[in-house]
């Protein structure tokens, strides 16, 4: 079927009777309107012939005669009716491989119809696995949510159920390695590690069963205590200041590097005051507007998913999540729509997260921006208790370095008008290092913890990571010279060295060839600049807190830096520095 009749179809299928002049203007949005009336007619005509005179029906409006098989209809009859099982054989997405950027709204519309179905497929496949598993089909379930996570792999949900599914059939290999695939989509997709929910169902993995004999851990096999050391150390002050936030009922703006512990502090924190939600942005939303509201509300309806909704605030809320209402609003473009939708997400929240002590919007650098707009302006609204209850607390973490610097101005006149709290997290003391590496119960390794903290500068992930790097390369009591690369680290070192500017990139890289020969003549030597012109560069290294002074604030950023060169390019920059060390002398 061509492109056209196609998104036709489609829309009459899932929108119902629609006016002439509606079809005309979304399919022909630059041609006159008698001219997109003709080529309507003319398309109803052709779908007429090809279909049957008995597929569409009336002339204004027009709609599909009943007896018309199109599978977005027959996906959502089934839905709606609960026979999930029909629904494994949809596959692909709506309207799968047109394309109608021609039709500005149209492809708005799409953009939005596939996002529902897309959640719909999903919701399907959660729904039938977990019937196919009370069933007791457990292969069948276990398919299931195969499918599930090639619709979506950064479900931890969906990962959790596969390897409870894999222990349920006494798989121990499979589930292990479920696990390790969800960290790595994790990581790799989000830049988070598994939540404490999923570590614990693989707990019972580092234990041999009574069929197996003890053997010697492989590799990548490490205890689990490695991962995720169970005790927070070293956050003593960040807690203090936690606790007078959340005294005060203010928000809270909690900023740090990556690998810093942000999530970790404040998930700790928030199960000590009682129950809490937490939704994270992915890297993915700023291409989307309002990405990451939409899971905000989706993550706060499903805590009480039969629960009656308001008509207006179901009618805003549907803006973000389509599947809500048959036929959804845009997304507001108004100030006073988006200040609606701002009272209404506020409204969804205060009714069902009630009994809840506080939201987290983790990983808010990642958020697109109309997304962080609304979550300030319902932070506001929710500022104040409703009805003399408590308020909700709102927290909110991110890497300062990675947000638009209009929005950091935002964030800085809500804490100047105290409005929120401000919590920047700081690499570890030397001395909760150590505490924090003698929870991973590794014999010898309290000798090394100086070299440790010189080389990841005291940052807690670079510290397990790099220790797991160790243990994994078979650790012998002592620091090597060049210790085995974590995947890890490396990567979000790299993505720090992305954002750095071309001058400050090249700086960055004389001072790690240069080592202890470095100084401000040598690099405008090399680099070709006058010594005032490295003010701006160096300025930056200092506040990307990539350089302390002429030191890397971290050993692993050297090393990165160095090794991201390519092997030529090295040389000669170290020809260039030899040459510039000759003639000074």
């Amino acid at each position: 079927m061509e492109r056209k009749a196609a998104a036709l179809v489609t829309y009459l299928a899932i929108e119902g009777p629609t006016q002439r002049s509606r079809l005309a203007s979304l399919l022909w949005p630059d041609a006159p309107d008698r001219a997109a009336r003709v080529n309507l007619r003319q398309l109803l005509r052709r779908l007429r012939l090809t279909l049957g005179e008995d597929s569409l029906a009336g002339e204004d409006p027009v709609w599909l005669c009943e007896g018309l098989i199109v599978d977005a209809l027959l996906f959502r009859k089934s839905f709606d009716a609960r026979e999930y099982s029909k629904l494994t054989d949809f596959q692909g997405e709506l309207l799968a491989g047109f394309s109608y950027d021609d039709c500005g709204e149209l492809e708005e519309w799409l953009r939005l119809q596939r996002t529902r179905f897309h959640y719909l497929q999903c919701r399907a496949a959660e729904a039938e696995a977990l019937r196919l598993e009370q069933a007791g089909q457990l292969e069948a379930a276990l398919d299931t949510v195969r499918r599930l996570l090639q619709l979506q792999p950064t479900s931890e949900q969906a990962w959790q159920t596969a390897i409870r599914l894999h222990l349920r059939l006494g798989d121990r290999s499979s589930a292990l390695r479920a696990y390790r695939d969800c960290r790595e989509q994790l990581h790799r997709e989000l830049g988070i590690d598994a939540s404490p929910e999923t570590r614990a169902l693989v707990q019972e993995l580092e234990r041999p069963s009574e069929q197996e004999r003890p053997r010697a851990r492989s590799s990548d096999e490490v205890p689990l205590v490695m991962l995720s050391p169970p005790e927070l150390v070293g956050r003593d002050t960040e807690w203090a200041l936690l606790e007078e936030a959340w005294a005060a009922g203010r928000p809270v703006y909690v900023l740090g590097e990556a690998g810093i512990g942000k999530t970790r502090l404040v998930s700790e924190f928030c199960s000590a005051q009682g129950s809490w939600l937490l939704v994270a942005a992915r890297p993915a939303d700023p291409s989307t507007p309002y990405a990451t509201s939409a899971r905000v509300s989706r993550a706060v309806l499903g805590l009480e998913p039969e629960r009656p909704l308001e008509p207006w605030v179901r009618q805003e809320i549907a803006r973000l999540v389509p599947e809500l209402e048959p036929s959804a609003p845009p997304l507001p473009s108004s100030p006073e729509e988006k200040a609606r939708l701002a009272e209404a997400l506020a409204r969804l929240i205060r009714t069902r997260c009630g009994e809840m002590s506080a939201l987290v919007l983790d990983d808010a650098h990642r958020a697109d921006a109309a997304s962080l707009e609304l979550h300030l302006r319902v932070q506001d609204l929710l500022l104040e208790p409703e009805h003399g209850g408590d308020t909700l607390r709102m927290l909110t973490c991110f890497r300062m370095g990675e947000l638009s610097p209009a929005f950091e101005e935002r964030l800085r006149e809500h804490r100047e008008a105290g409005l929120a709290a401000w919590l920047s997290l700081e690499p570890l003391m030397l001395a909760s290092a150590g505490e924090l590496l003698a929870q991973m119960g590794v014999p010898r390794l309290e000798a090394i913890v100086p070299q440790l903290a010189k080389y990841t500068g005291c940052n807690p992930l670079f510290l397990i990571e790099t220790v797991r790097s160790l243990v994994a390369a078979g650790f012998d009591g002592s620091f090597p010279a060049a210790p085995p690369p974590s995947d890890r680290v490396t990567w979000i070192v790299e993505q720090r060295l992305k954002r750095l500017s071309p001058d400050a990139l090249r700086l960055a890289r004389t001072v790690a060839l240069a080592g202890a020969d470095f100084s401000l003549e040598l690099a405008a030597c090399v680099l070709g600049l006058n010594p005032d012109q490295l003010a701006a560069p160096w300025k930056e290294l200092e506040e990307a807190k990539v350089l302390r002074g002429a030191t890397f604030t971290q050993g692993v950023l050297r090393r990165t830096v160095i090794e991201t060169l390519p092997q030529p390019v090295r040389e000669a920059v170290l020809r260039r520095i030899s040459a510039c060390l000759q003639q000074r002398r």
